[in-house]
């Protein structure tokens, strides 16, 4: 206490003999002191339910692509698990602004395309996703059947913009069959691919999921020839996780 009084400048208790009473100082602190006090209470409080995950939140950054397969399932299993943690999801446009975000610290975590992941990040495997073609309503090719990439030179195809992972795949398998996808339409609006498709505008490579919504639509579904699929990955940096997102992490990768 002598040392709280030599910080303030005053005297915070009048002294006699054994008797100890408050100075106006003194009482003037009291109120305040007893505010700090439930104040330290009530972070210990916080930081107990974030620690024992029912508080808090986790800040995920997901491809656009791999929002609805595998990240909606892996944010469901987590909230049916920890229904007081919040995800704060992010949606980069391509693999770069998502490693962009977690180096930096803006998001704790990302679920991203496994393809040239920076050095200064961790990754654990999510598994492998297929990719299909979808194909406009009447197009003249059996559902669900291979279709030869070697035969669409001409196809017109929507695709998401260079430097996105469904962009760099459908160029790799064209790549491997000696040919190039003939871009009818470059959109940044992935919620607008399927619609253009429906609509006729050309064909495009999409995951599974998508796949099927598409199909109830309309559209013919087939699958390329040689197959095209990606290595799916969940990112942090280096070091020790928040409590929330440590556990999503063992939830995604089943560690």
């Amino acid at each position: 206490m002598k040392e709280l009084e030599a910080e303030l400048g005053v005297t915070l208790f009048a002294r006699s003999g054994r008797q100890v009473r408050l100075t106006p100082a003194g009482t003037a602190l009291l109120e305040p002191a007893r505010q700090v006090l439930r104040d330290l209470e009530t972070g210990e409080a916080a930081v107990g339910a974030v620690a024992g995950l029912k508080a808090g939140s986790v800040t995920l950054a997901s491809l656009p692509t791999l929002a609805a397969d595998p990240v909606a399932p892996l944010v469901g299993a987590f909230r049916r698990q920890y229904p007081g943690v919040r995800i704060d999801l992010a949606a980069p446009e391509d693999t770069s602004e998502l490693f962009d975000l977690v180096v930096a610290g803006t998001c704790e975590l990302g679920v991203t395309d496994a393809h040239d992941i920076p050095g200064a990040l961790q990754s654990h495997s999510l598994g492998r996703q297929s990719l299909v073609l979808i194909l406009p309503p009447g197009s003249d090719h059996e559902e669900g059947a291979p279709l030869d990439l070697s035969t669409l030179a001409d196809m017109p195809f929507v695709v998401a913009p260079p430097g996105t992972s469904t962009f760099r795949l459908l160029q790799e398998g064209f790549a491997a069959v000696q040919r190039a996808p003939a871009v009818a339409v470059v959109t940044a609006q992935r919620d607008a691919i399927l619609p253009l498709v429906i609509a006729g505008a050309g064909a495009a490579l999409v995951p599974e999921s998508v796949a099927r919504t598409a199909t109830g639509l309309g559209a013919i579904t087939a699958r390329p020839e040689p197959a095209i699929e990606r290595a799916l990955a969940l990112v942090h940096r280096a070091g020790p996780l928040s409590p929330a997102a440590a556990r999503f992490a063992e939830i995604a990768t089943g560690e």
